[in-house]
């Protein structure tokens, strides 16, 4: 007959007491601690570096734009008018110009992009997404700059051709519409939101 072993006496210790560590962890021996110190006074120094690279070039147009600054103030903000051989400058046409342009490109780049996203992610075929991610990611990489030559050069003299001379001829009555229409603001309006496009 098999002999039958006495229980323990020893008291035994629950499942959450034996997995509960005693003591402090085990230290670490660092190798090399100079590289630690080394790698924080790098990334310290880059990041200064670069407030101070932000504060020369604010300090850089303020110098530049000082005798701008004091000789047309802060009216040249405000103003409209554009006359070089009077010496008269006004920025508001440029700044407003910019502006409406970034909207319009907004506007138009906001939708297309989130619907192209959800189209890759959500919509698109296994066999498409791969080649058209790709596609778009190289239409990302071209600087913005070569849609926006792209849009006058091609997209401009249409427009001129088939848009803008329409809209002279239907609204040449109305005085603030035909203002509109005549001259070159229909072509740029066309075709300079496609220079804001984001790269």
């Amino acid at each position: 007959m098999a002999a039958i072993l006495p229980a323990s006496s020893s008291p035994t210790l629950s499942d959450a007491e034996t997995a509960r560590p005693e003591g402090s962890p085990p230290t670490r021996k660092r190798v090399a601690p100079w590289a630690d110190t080394a790698f924080s006074l790098l990334t310290h120094g880059a990041a200064w570096l670069t407030l101070l690279l932000l504060v020369g070039i604010i300090l850089s147009l303020l110098v530049g734009a000082a005798p701008a600054i004091q000789h047309f103030g802060l009216g040249f903000l405000t103003s409209t008018e554009w006359d070089p051989v009077q010496e008269k400058f006004g920025g508001l046409v440029m700044i407003y110009g910019t502006l409406m342009t970034s909207f319009i490109a907004l506007l138009i780049a906001v939708p297309v992009s989130f619907g192209i996203a959800i189209f890759l992610t959500e919509l698109s075929p296994s066999w498409l997404r791969r080649p058209l991610g790709t596609a778009i990611e190289l239409l990302a990489a071209v600087p913005s700059i070569v849609y926006g030559m792209w849009g006058l050069l091609v997209f401009g003299p249409l427009l001129a051709t088939y848009v803008q001379q329409p809209l002279q001829n239907m609204f040449n009555g109305v005085p603030y519409l035909g203002a509109l229409v005549s001259g070159p603001p229909v072509a740029s309006a066309f075709s300079r939101p496609a220079s804001s496009w984001p790269s």
